[in-house]
C-alpha cells in the first residue's frame, strides 16, 4: 500500500481501540433503545450534548466512572454494566504502533488498530507488494521515494512500524488469517533493485506457504478480471462489524455500513475468481524470479538509491 501523506508535529490525534469503538457503539445503541435524544441525555447527566456526541462517535475516550454514569442514567445494570465498565478500562490501552503515529500516514493508526484486532484479512492491491508482506529492504525503498520522511531516522522507525505489523502472520498466540490478491504488475515493479526485488519475491513464496497466508496473483492474462482502480482491504472481526479500508492519493477511507462491506466482499470475491489459484500463483513469481535481468552496472546501492 501506498503510504505518501504521513502525520507530523502537533499532539497527537486520540486514536480510539477497537473496545473503544465498541463502547461507543454500544452507549449510543443503549440511548436509542430508550428513545433518548442525544439532548435529553445529557439533560439527565447534566452534560454538554456536544459530550455525548463525542463519546458516541468515539472522537473521545469515556472514563470508567463517565461510563458507570452513562449505566446510571440509561438503568443498564448486573452483567451488561460490568461489561461496558471492562470496555472502558481496556479501551485506555495503547497499540504498539502508537510511538509511530509521527512517521505513519495520517490515519493509519486507525487502520493498525483495526488490523490488530481483526481474526480475517481480505485484500487486493494493485502497485506495491502489500506493506503486510515487505522485507525489510523493500519497504525501505518504498519510504526512500517519500517526500515526507525526510530523514535516515524517520525512514528507519517508518520501517520498524512496518516490520512489527506483520509479526501476526507468524504469531502462534492469534494468527491473522490473510487472503491476499495481487496484481502481476507489482511482482514486476523494480522497486530499489533487482537483488531487492528477488528477496522479495522469495519472501513471498515462503509467507504464502503459511497454513493462515493465501496469496493469490491477479494474472495480465487474465480474460475476466474486475478492474480496480486502487489498494482496499477487508478486515473482519469476532465481534464487531466488518471494515472497509479503501486507500487513496490523499489518504484513506473506512467504510463500517453493512452495506458497503458486503459490497467490498462481493468484489473481492470475484477478484479472487479471476485470479490464479494459489499453487499456480507461487508458479508465477518463480517465473518472475527467474525471468528478472542481473543487477545492471552502475545500479547505486543496494536498495536501488544513494546512501
Amino acid at each position: 500500500m501506498l503510504s505518501n501523506i504521513f502525520q507530523r508535529d502537533g499532539p497527537m490525534a486520540y486514536v480510539p481501540t477497537i473496545r473503544g469503538r465498541r463502547l461507543a457503539r454500544e452507549l449510543r445503541q443503549a440511548r436509542e433503545g430508550l428513545g433518548l435524544t442525544g439532548e435529553l441525555a445529557a439533560q439527565r447527566l447534566g452534560w454538554n450534548q456536544a459530550k455525548i456526541s463525542r463519546i458516541e462517535t468515539a472522537k473521545m475516550r469515556a472514563t470508567v466512572g463517565e461510563v458507570m454514569e452513562l449505566c446510571e442514567a440509561y438503568k443498564i445494570a448486573g452483567s451488561r454494566r460490568e461489561e461496558l465498565i471492562t470496555l472502558a478500562r481496556e479501551a485506555k490501552k495503547q497499540g504498539w504502533w502508537h510511538s509511530y503515529l509521527s512517521v505513519l500516514k495520517s490515519g493509519f493508526g486507525d487502520y493498525l488498530e483495526f488490523e490488530s484486532e481483526a481474526d480475517q484479512y481480505r485484500s487486493h492491491d494493485v502497485h506495491l507488494i502489500p506493506g503486510l508482506f515487505q522485507t525489510e529492504a523493500y519497504a525501505r525503498a518504498v519510504f526512500r521515494t517519500s517526500t515526507a520522511l525526510t530523514t535516515p531516522e524517520e525512514i528507519d522507525r517508518a520501517v520498524e512500524a512496518r516490520l512489527a505489523r506483520q509479526k501476526r502472520l507468524t504469531s502462534s498466540e492469534r494468527p491473522l488469517r490473510v487472503s491476499q490478491i495481487i496484481e502481476e504488475g507489482a511482482l514486476r515493479r523494480v522497486i530499489g533493485t533487482y537483488r531487492t526485488m528477488r528477496e522479495q519475491l522469495r519472501h513471498l513464496i515462503e509467507l504464502a506457504q503459511l497454513p493462515n497466508v493465501e496469496v493469490q496473483i491477479a494474472s495480465y492474462r487474465s480474460t475476466n478480471h474486475v478492474a480496480f482502480d486502487g489498494p482496499f482491504t477487508l478486515l473482519h472481526f469476532a465481534d464487531y462489524p466488518d471494515v472497509l479500508y479503501v486507500e487513496h492519493f490523499m489518504g484513506c477511507q473506512y467504510y463500517e455500513k453493512p452495506e458497503e462491506t458486503a459490497h467490498g466482499s462481493v468484489v473481492l470475491e470475484r477478484l479472487r475468481r479471476s485470479a490464479l489459484n494459489p499453487s499456480d500463483s507461487i508458479a508465477l513469481i518463480r517465473q518472475v524470479i527467474e525471468e528478472m535481468p542481473d543487477e545492471p552496472e552502475g545500479r547505486p546501492g543496494d536498495d536501488g538509491f544513494p546512501a
